[in-house]
């Protein structure tokens, strides 16, 4: 049997299962706050095999959706079946989902899928973790052979770009298919306001969002292909962290007090390799401080303005040089 919380709009999306299969289905239709069905009324409809949630018919945010999925999981034993027609795999309510190991999820948007998508989320097994890790390995073409690939992002001084290029770093290895968490290793406290603004998902002692983790308080996981450290601003208290990084980023603004910065940076820094990253002004100007530091023990590259924390595609061939010998 399968209960079905159906916005108005997809209600007769699981009818073929009673035609085909002699499936007994209830359908509730309408518009529902998650959370406060699963408390309050789940309890009379816990005999059924499958619970199945059109996200179209809730009103819940995301947080919500996923706590309410956490509580569903702890009480009851009915296997979950979300659908989210037209949704994509990098979506975050998907990544969350996922996350949280629920792995039958319906993505589809033609007719024939989407029952294909139903019938193998009603299978004896259901959907796993690997229909959704071959789905992104395919579309990927990434083998990653490194387990916790440390990668140290400083700047030459505050407000030259550290942490937005730290997150978009994080989003672009996630986007092509790795495993990264990103760690505050510095004393700025800004991840929990941004953790606050966009509402991340807290657990524990971290944070997610988007697919990747976020720690504070310069704590880092063991279980990734890549651990991002946003030092902040490098001084003396963290070159020695800098330097020991597999990978180190230098970031710089483009100003002439700022490229007085990044001497002084390169100086103490000088006995290892490095990358700096430069916001790009013009072709001229780029070239002009190429030139000023051709001398430098170091791999020159010129970023797109990025105002996002989360844009892994703007600077993406960037990231990729960056990391081409901790990939295949």
């Amino acid at each position: 049997m399968l209960l079905y919380l159906s916005s108005n709009e997809n209600i007769g999306i699981f009818d073929f299962l009673s035609k085909e299969k002699g499936m007994v289905i209830k359908k509730l239709s309408g518009d529902f706050y998650l959370k406060k069905f699963v408390i309050h009324d789940m309890r009379s409809l816990s005999h059924y095999s499958y619970f199945a949630i059109d996200l179209k018919a809730l009103k819940d945010n995301e947080n919500e959706i996923i706590e309410a999925i956490t509580a569903f999981k702890a009480m009851y034993d009915s296997r979950i079946i979300i659908f989210a027609e037209g949704l994509k795999r990098e979506d975050e309510i998907i990544s969350r989902l996922i996350e949280e190991k629920i792995y039958n999820v319906i993505i589809s948007k033609e007719i024939q899928e989407i029952k294909d998508e139903i019938l193998k989320c009603l299978s004896h097994i259901g959907k796993t973790e690997e229909d959704w890790n071959l789905k992104e390995t395919h579309e990927n073409q990434y083998i990653f052979n490194h387990k916790n690939v440390k990668i140290a992002v400083a700047g030459v001084s505050s407000r030259v770009g550290t942490t937005t290029t730290a997150f978009n770093m994080a989003r672009f290895l996630f986007n092509i298919g790795a495993k990264v968490s990103y760690t505050e290793a510095n004393d700025s406290g800004h991840l929990k306001e941004i953790a606050d603004y966009y509402e991340f998902l807290k657990i524990e002692n971290y944070y997610r969002y988007k697919g990747v983790e976020y720690y504070p308080n310069k704590q880092f996981p063991n279980d990734v292909n890549y651990q991002i450290f946003d030092l902040g601003s490098l001084y003396k208290g963290n070159i020695a962290i800098f330097k020991n990084c597999d990978i180190k980023v230098l970031c710089s603004g483009s100003k002439p007090y700022e490229l007085i910065e990044t001497y002084e940076a390169i100086n103490s820094v000088k006995d290892v390799n490095y990358n700096i990253l430069f916001t790009s002004i013009s072709n001229e100007e780029n070239f002009k401080i190429r030139k000023s530091f051709e001398n430098s023990k170091d791999n020159i590259h010129f970023l797109k303005y990025s105002p996002s924390l989360f844009d892994e595609k703007i600077n993406e061939d960037i990231y990729k040089e960056i990391i081409k010998d901790f990939i295949a």
